[in-house]
């Protein structure tokens, strides 16, 4: 009966809402209804791949993303989580990306937070914009353009985006002409996108550079999880399903250093809470090995330890668990023989655990050369024998929904 209830109240909210102002936003919600359908997972910026003034005072910034799956609800999450000071915005508006920095403008459509177009955000917080009407269209361009008034000395970013973000000083509208803009492929202070569904549930990736798409192409949003959405849909008829990238280049799992906080220490605030999460991808392990320094036991207990403490929280949240073995990288500069003993003893232990979780990508088995298995297939390899290929990961994404999809044998390429 509530859940009954509870539907009335929402049409009926959203009835009014469209009468009284059609271009405005909806009441919000339970937040169990909210999926995600885009994700990148938040970082301090490191000085030596973001050597400028990254100050965005009195800028605007025209960033695009690619959603997995639509709705036509939607709301936006803005993260000031890693910054000092607090934010403040003037104003944020959405429309589709046509080409580059270039949207059409008749689909523009601004933010509000708390019924407001401005917002201030406090240091160490992030907020959620008030729900908005948009027929938001699966697996498309969207572009949100932030008018900043006053921001952090160090702001919120992804570094990794491979992605170009366009910055123009001053404030600027859906007619404004980003052709002169600066240009930087970094994402600043975007968090998140949720559709409205009562169905829909999504799944977060956690993991490296692999997963954060090094080496694929910039603008193209060519990475592994960007093709399994589009297979997932495209192929498999799936589309319920959003599928959320929180990978953070030079990430570790559980040994300190690298970039961002550790895997085991990130994955309640980055996976866990996520919206609507349904399934969970624990793909990442290779900078740990690569630091090991030659410590071999330690990293592999550490990692295992690591594993089953996520998957563990996972099993309790009654999550579906994905673990991917780590690829192969002879021939790249972490390559040793003791890091590669660690990597298959790692390996060896995550495809023993078949029966304990929903499925194995077996990413190792995929890319790797049946006559050298320490190393890539040459076609695959991204130039630094480390990281894929747009090719691989077309590999990877193709192989990662179908076994997602439960279309081809669990864990078998």
């Amino acid at each position: 009966m509530k859940k009954y209830l509870s539907l009335i109240v929402f049409l009926s909210c959203l009835l009014l809402g469209v009468q009284a102002q059609p271009k405005q936003v909806i009441k919000p919600f339970e937040t169990h209804h909210w999926v995600g359908t885009w994700a990148t997972a938040q970082q301090v910026p490191v000085k030596r791949f973001m050597p400028y003034d990254n100050n965005l005072t009195n800028r605007s910034i025209r960033q695009v993303v690619k959603v997995s799956i639509g709705g036509n609800t939607l709301r936006l999450k803005i993260s000031n989580q890693l910054s000092l000071q607090p934010l403040y915005i003037r104003s944020v508006y959405i429309a589709y990306t046509t080409d580059a920095f270039a949207i059409y403008t008749k689909s523009a459509k601004y933010l509000q937070f708390s019924k407001q177009y401005a917002v201030k955000i406090p240091a160490g917080k992030a907020v959620w914009s008030d729900a908005l009407l948009f027929d938001l269209r699966p697996l498309s361009r969207l572009s949100i353009t932030i008018n900043y008034l006053k921001a952090p000395r160090i702001p919120t970013v992804h570094m990794g985006s491979r992605t170009t973000s366009y910055i123009l000083q001053g404030v600027t509208d859906a007619h404004t002409d980003f052709a002169k803009s600066f240009k930087e492929n970094h994402w600043f202070n975007i968090a998140g996108i949720d559709v409205w569904d009562d169905s829909a549930r999504c799944i977060a990736i956690i993991g490296n550079s692999i997963t954060d798409g090094k080496c694929s192409t910039n603008n193209a949003q060519n990475r592994w999880p960007d093709i399994m959405a589009e297979t997932l849909q495209d192929k498999y008829k799936v589309k319920d399903l959003g599928v959320l990238n929180l990978g953070i280049g030079n990430n570790r799992v559980a040994l300190p250093g690298g970039f961002g906080y550790m895997a085991k220490e990130r994955f309640d605030h980055d996976i866990l809470g996520q919206n609507g999460v349904k399934s969970v991808i624990i793909f990442e392990g290779v900078n740990d090995i690569a630091a090991s320094k030659g410590n071999g036991e330690t990293v592999v207990r550490k990692l295992i330890e690591a594993y089953g403490e996520m998957i563990k929280k996972a099993k309790d949240r009654h999550l579906e668990v994905y673990l991917g073995t780590i690829t192969p990288f002879l021939g790249s500069g972490v390559y040793s023989v003791p890091h590669e003993a660690a990597r298959e003893k790692v390996n060896d232990w995550i495809r023993l655990q078949k029966d304990k979780v929903n499925g194995i990508l077996d990413f190792d088995k995929l890319l790797s050369n049946p006559l050298d298995p320490h190393r890539m297939k040459e076609n695959v390899q991204g130039g630094d024998w480390l990281h894929p290929n747009p090719e691989g990961y077309l590999e990877m994404g193709e192989y990662a929904a179908g076994v997602i999809s439960g279309e081809r044998l669990k864990g078998k390429p």
